[in-house]
């Protein structure tokens, strides 16, 4: 039996960290940055919008770059690339040479290669997991711990640094986080992409898609946590901060239900590391599916605070094992050669579709009411739910078997 080693993965895991926490604590600073120096709410929606294109785009071809280049150097360059053009929006200030187009081409460069780095360091975590003794499944739920305690933390952590330090210095300090994660991500992650036969088509994106699409699992547990996360979103962005205002409950009360809901996140990805293994993944889908559809029920109701901070919890702590048990399977099915460009892919659909899943809330809201979005919102978590159920999970496939699909004429 080999030795393990549990440095690398501990190392990965830091890295992870300090990528998730930074661009956290950014979400906050940046905007307030920008609002504090332009007083323009107007500049401060431009910089959010070309963040999200940027990293949208960064979605669509950083597996493939993951993929070509190899981990190690995708990892440095994003995040000393993001970090500098980070850094470089307060220090252009501090000299009076920041202009509007400088600004949106700092935010751009920054977000344009987060994705790229995310996806080379996600890509490893099964092999680094593998040399530390761990399954797939406990790893993919170590990395949904850190990403939930990451997005519970750092507008907290972004708050209290802007009160002391003020916004230029807290973007400074994601700067340092960001080209921190790439150093310890290069040396971590192995320095050269493995060695594939396959043709310069295969190695396009696009290799990526029809991997997705042709994969009997992913596929349609793709699809129906594209729907999943399309409701969760719609109804945290959309419906019920309707409700709360047509009913007039202070959103203070929202943003408790919101927080409730992640401390029960990280709690139910915790239980699905301990005990995951008991129960199929169809099941875990189907109840987590199930609590989605229940708390937008009891939202319905618009119930007292000390329920709905309860409510927050149970469904959060329902909700949980999702992004895990997607992980695990995408890392399970997934051949080396092409993880990084699945997991770019299923990071550039997400992103995609979530704006248009809100614009269509939006829509639906003001025609029939947030109670009729609520009630939608349960029947389709419902619907999925039963779905769910007919998923076909099976034994692992080897890297062999799952390549097979995507494999170029000509390939042995």
């Amino acid at each position: 039996m080999s030795e393990r080693r549990h440095g690398p993965l501990a190392t990965l895991l830091a890295a992870i960290f300090l990528f998730r926490i930074g661009n956290a604590v950014a979400t906050l600073a940046l905007p307030w940055f920008v609002l504090s120096q332009t007083k323009s709410a107007a500049w401060a929606g431009a910089t959010a919008a070309s963040s999200v294109i940027a990293t949208i785009a960064g979605a669509w071809v950083g597996g493939g770059l993951v993929d070509r280049f190899g981990r190690a150097p995708v990892a440095l360059i994003s995040g000393v690339v993001g970090g500098v053009a980070t850094a470089s929006i307060p220090l252009l200030d501090a000299v009076g040479a920041l202009s509007s187009t400088g600004l949106i081409v700092c935010v751009v460069l920054g977000a344009a290669f987060d994705a790229p780095g995310m996806a080379a360091q996600d890509s490893a975590l099964p092999k680094l997991g593998d040399v530390a003794g761990l399954s797939v499944e406990r790893v993919s739920s170590l990395k949904a711990v850190i990403g939930n305690v990451a997005i519970l933390g750092g507008p907290a952590l972004g708050g209290a640094a802007i009160g002391l330090l003020g916004a230029a210095p807290t973007l400074g300090l994601t700067a340092f986080c960001s080209a921190l994660a790439g150093l310890l991500g290069a040396w971590v992650l192995p320095a050269r992409a493995a060695r594939t036969m396959a043709t310069a088509a295969t190695l396009s994106i696009r290799a990526g898609v029809a991997f997705l699409w042709r994969e009997p699992l992913l596929r349609p547990l793709f699809g129906l946590v594209m729907i999943f996360v399309g409701v969760v979103g719609a109804n945290g962005s959309v419906i019920m901060p309707a409700l709360f205002v047509d009913a007039g409950r202070p959103v203070a009360e929202l943003g408790l239900f919101s927080s409730m809901m992640g401390a029960g996140g990280i709690l139910g990805v915790v239980v699905h590391a301990s005990v995951g293994t008991r129960m199929p993944a169809q099941s875990w889908l189907a109840v987590a599916f199930c609590g989605s559809a229940t708390g937008s029920l009891l939202l319905s109701q618009l119930p007292h605070v000390s329920v709905l901070m309860m409510s927050g919890a149970l469904v959060g702590l329902l909700t949980g094992p999702v992004s895990p048990i997607l992980n695990a399977a995408i890392y399970n099915r997934t051949p080396s050669e092409l993880l990084g460009r699945v997991l770019g892919t299923v990071s550039a659909v997400m992103l995609s579709a979530a704006p248009m899943v809100m614009l269509a809330a939006g829509a639906f809201v003001d025609h029939a009411g947030p109670l009729a979005g609520l009630v939608v919102s349960a029947m389709s978590a419902g619907l999925v739910a039963l779905l769910s159920l007919r998923l076909p999970f099976a034994p692992k496939a080897t890297a062999a078997t799952a390549a097979a699909p995507v494999r170029a004429h000509g390939e042995r």
